[in-house]
C-alpha cells in the first residue's frame, strides 16, 4: 500500500472534493482520481459513494480516514526516529501554546536554546489551552504549553514548570491598592480585566466568584500583556492576573495585591503519553525544566 495514496485520499476526504484536494496537494485532478481508484482496487472496497451528487464517504471510507490518520502519524514518527539515530542535534520541534504564555516566558528561553542547539528548527503555533491539548493528542504538536488544571490529563504527561499565584493588579492610586491582601468578595462590582474565556484562569476565576455568591463584572478580556497593563495604568479597572506579570513587565504605577482564598497559577509543558517524542523535543523539554528551575 502506497503511503502517498493514503495521504491523497485523506486530503480528498478533508476537502470533500477532488478538485479542492488537488489544489491543496499541487497535483492534477486526474492523477488524484486515479490514485484513489487504485487504492479502492487494492483494498477491495469502495471508499467514496458515487451514487449521489454530494460528496460522501462509504462506511469503509470513514474507517480509512480514522486508520489512515493514525498510519500517517506513525509514518512520520518513523522518519523522526531515524533522523534522531543519525544525528541527535538536528530535527524539528513543534510547540503549541497560548500567546500570553509565550510572550511572558519564551523569548529569553528560546534565544538561549537556539544558541545552544543551532541545528534544531522550532515551529511555534499560538493556540488557546484547549486547542493546545487537542493538537498534542492528535500529533500536530510535539509539546504544548498550558495552564493547569486541564481536561484529559489521563492521556497526557504533564510536566509542571511554574508555580505561582493569581493576584489583583491595579493602579497605585486605587482605593484598594494599600491592602495587604484582598478577599475575592471585595471584587464584587469592580470592573475587571483578565484573560479571555478560552483560558483556564478565566473559568477558574468565574467559579471562585460563584462560590462566594456573585458573578464578576468582566470589563475586558485579553491575552495581550501590553494592552492589559496599559489599560490598568489608566486606572479604569483592576486585573485578575498572574503575579509574575509585573515582574516580567515592570510598571512602577501598578501594584500587585495577593488574593484570598489562595488562587494558584501553574504552568506546565505537556506531551502525549506512550507516544514517541523526538530527541530534539526531549532536549527542549529538559532545557525548559532547567530554565524554570533556575528562575525559582
Amino acid at each position: 500500500m502506497d503511503i502517498q495514496h493514503i495521504r491523497y485520499f485523506l486530503e480528498v476526504a478533508k476537502c470533500q472534493s477532488f478538485s479542492g484536494a488537488a489544489r491543496q496537494l499541487y497535483v492534477t485532478q486526474p492523477i488524484l482520481t486515479r490514485c484513489v481508484k487504485n487504492l479502492e482496487k487494492e483494498l477491495g472496497v469502495q471508499l467514496i459513494d458515487r451514487s449521489t451528487r454530494r460528496f460522501a464517504l462509504t462506511e469503509a471510507g470513514r474507517q480509512l480516514v480514522s486508520s489512515g490518520e493514525a498510519l500517517l502519524r506513525q509514518h512520520g514518527d518513523i522518519y523522526r526516529q531515524m533522523e534522531d539515530m543519525a544525528d541527535g542535534q538536528k530535527g524539528e520541534i513543534r510547540i503549541s501554546g497560548p500567546g500570553v504564555l509565550l510572550d511572558m516566558y519564551f523569548p529569553q528561553l528560546m534565544a538561549q536554546y537556539r544558541r545552544e542547539h543551532p541545528g534544531i528548527r522550532i515551529t511555534i503555533r499560538e493556540s488557546g489551552t484547549r486547542t493546545v491539548v487537542r493538537e498534542v493528542l492528535d500529533g500536530t504538536a510535539d509539546l504544548g504549553l498550558v495552564m493547569l488544571p486541564l481536561a484529559r490529563e489521563d492521556q497526557l504527561e504533564v510536566i509542571p514548570m511554574v508555580r505561582d499565584e493569581i493576584h489583583v493588579l491595579m493602579h497605585r492610586d486605587h482605593p484598594l491598592a494599600g491592602e495587604k491582601q484582598l478577599h475575592i468578595s471585595q471584587l464584587k462590582g469592580l470592573d475587571i480585566i483578565t484573560y479571555n474565556d478560552s483560558t483556564t484562569l478565566y473559568h477558574a476565576f468565574e467559579a471562585m466568584c460563584a462560590d462566594h455568591g456573585f458573578a464578576p463584572t468582566i470589563a475586558y478580556q485579553s491575552m495581550m500583556p501590553r494592552f492589559i497593563l496599559d489599560t490598568l495604568s489608566w486606572g479604569d479597572c483592576v486585573g485578575v492576573l498572574p503575579a509574575p506579570m509585573l515582574q516580567l513587565f515592570p510598571r512602577p504605577e501598578l501594584v500587585s495585591v495577593p488574593l484570598h482564598p489562595h488562587f494558584p497559577w501553574q504552568i506546565a509543558v505537556i506531551k502525549q503519553k506512550d507516544r514517541y517524542v523526538s530527541r530534539a523535543a526531549e532536549s527542549f523539554l529538559r532545557f525548559t525544566e532547567d530554565f524554570f528551575t533556575e528562575r525559582e
